[in-house]
């Protein structure tokens, strides 16, 4: 978490160099940022829930311009704000944002060569992107890796919610792998059981994306944490990877095939496999996701209540539909979402659900705001500053 309260002076120096678009000496100011906390940030006057942020980056070489990829921000159709500014006659290429002063994403910055079409600028702040982001080689908070090798840089301001239990670390409880049939294909399946007594129930989190969760972002060193902080109580982790991107956008979102497999057939398997444990009842096995896993964990509520008594969705891919002729780039606020009518409409008794999503989510966030018609049903509704990518979705730990 970036403290604007640490060297003031120093942070304000070099933004007034950088005002000024002059800078003293180019090798002390590299110097000075590379001792800093980077981003720079600094308050708003009259405005204390707002932050003034500025990212920087070094070019050792020529560049067409640099383009800093801020989720919910500059990405998507935003790609114009994040373009970078050069300083004359210097390496530096410099962006100032004004931001919530929760905001917590990730971000990466992309070099562009000379000669680069506006096109393919333009498709920068998207999946399709064929420009290769960068960490921050300033920014001194862990890097994130959500798909791939690339490494993105996180950014979370004072005001948004801690998240120590995500800082890395090692696991010290135990991790098995298996192949399984699920939904018609074979598919890597993780179980990690945490180091705990073995009189302790256990609750159980089912994960899809589970290749997302376990190789890039540590979820069982953060699990052991928040056991071991008391922040929750213990609990055995279940991830289900996807074969490929494409296998995943079939099987996730509003497919109940998986969800039946999993409670079913898998979860009985995997708890029968473990008989020296104790299983915690149905209260405490939950069902997390995040886009299109989102609606795939709102699908076990509808479709498996007397499997999971706790759902947790969050940043729901709203657009979805059966036909798969709806985009995220084509839902607007004001568009009829087959998830409302058909999942949030008329969910079943007894079970929790928590849905959640980044304030900055466009259209999504006026879909998952909308008051439920069941008056007697156990919903949490949360507009939150942390953004949609798995910068934020890692607060999973701080909801069982």
């Amino acid at each position: 978490m970036l403290n604007m309260q640490q060297h003031p002076s120093a942070i304000a120096s070099l933004r007034n160099q950088l005002a000024a678009g002059h800078i003293a000496n180019l090798t002390d100011f590299w110097r000075e940022a590379e001792s800093l906390n980077v981003p720079l940030v600094t308050p708003v006057e009259g405005a204390e829930d707002e932050r003034e942020v500025t990212f920087l980056w070094r070019a050792r070489h020529p560049l067409q311009g640099v383009y800093l990829r801020l989720n919910r921000v500059t990405d998507k159709k935003h790609v114009e704000k994040g373009m970078m500014s050069a300083l004359p006659e210097t390496d530096i290429w410099t962006l100032t944002l004004r931001l919530p002063a929760s905001y917590c994403g990730s971000y990466s910055l992309l070099e562009i060569p000379p000669g680069t079409t506006a096109e393919t600028i333009a498709l920068s702040g998207g999946r399709f992107a064929t420009l290769a982001g960068k960490a921050d080689p300033l920014n001194k908070m862990p890097e994130i890796n959500v798909r791939g090798n690339a490494k993105e840089s996180v950014l979370t301001l004072d005001k948004a919610p801690a998240l120590s239990e995500w800082n890395g670390g090692f696991h010290t409880g135990q991790l098995l792998t298996s192949m399984r049939i699920i939904a018609g294909k074979s598919r890597q399946v993780r179980l990690y059981i945490p180091d705990v007594d073995i009189s302790q129930p256990l609750g159980l989190v089912v994960l899809p994306d589970g290749e997302t969760w376990f190789d890039h972002l540590g979820v069982c060193a953060a699990i052991d944490a928040a056991i071991n902080n008391g922040r929750i109580v213990p609990v055995a982790v279940l991830g289900i990877d996807n074969i490929n991107e494409h296998e995943r956008t079939e099987i996730l979102g509003g497919r109940s095939k998986l969800i039946k497999d999993i409670a079913e057939h898998l979860l009985p398997m995997i708890r029968a496999e473990q008989p020296q444990r104790q299983w915690a009842d149905r209260s405490r096995t939950v069902l997390a996701g995040q886009s299109l896993g989102g609606i795939s964990a709102l699908m076990g509520a509808r479709y498996a209540p007397e499997t999971f008594g706790l759902v947790l969705s969050h940043s729901p891919s709203m657009w979805w539909t059966p036909e798969r002729t709806s985009r995220p780039s084509l839902f607007s606020e004001t568009d009829t979402s087959w998830v409302s009518e058909h999942l949030l409409s008329a969910p079943p008794q007894g079970v929790r659900i928590s849905l959640c999503v980044g304030s900055l989510e466009g259209s999504t966030v006026p879909h998952v705001q909308q008051p439920s018609p069941a008056a007697d049903y156990r919903w949490r509704r949360k507009p939150l500053r942390n953004l949609h990518r798995w910068s934020r979705l890692r607060m999973v730990a701080r909801c069982t």
